[in-house]
């Protein structure tokens, strides 16, 4: 049995806030979600080989993405942190 209370959701139910700009972004990079999976793996320097299906989780919004993670994903994408976490550009 799990501990603790429900994980707390976006409004719009989904388990991470990132995904729609992580889409967004890898498409206007022209990127498909295996290019993205390698420059993952490349600026992790293998420390985080994600699959195919947990890039789609991400973008879909039904996978948690850890702090860890979205400061990966912003440098794989070329975008900062925060423009993922909130869609505000500084």
């Amino acid at each position: 049995m799990p501990r603790g209370g429900p994980r707390l959701r976006a409004t719009n139910g989904k388990k991470n806030l990132v995904g729609e700009r992580v889409e967004e972004r890898r498409k206007e990079m022209q990127l498909t979600q295996a290019m993205l999976t390698a420059r993952l793996a490349y600026v992790t320097e293998g420390n985080w080989n994600p699959t195919l299906q947990e890039v789609l989780h991400i973008e879909q919004g039904t996978r948690l993405v850890s702090d860890v993670e979205v400061v990966s994903l912003a440098e794989a994408l070329g975008v900062k942190a925060c423009w993922l976490l909130t869609g505000v550009m500084e």
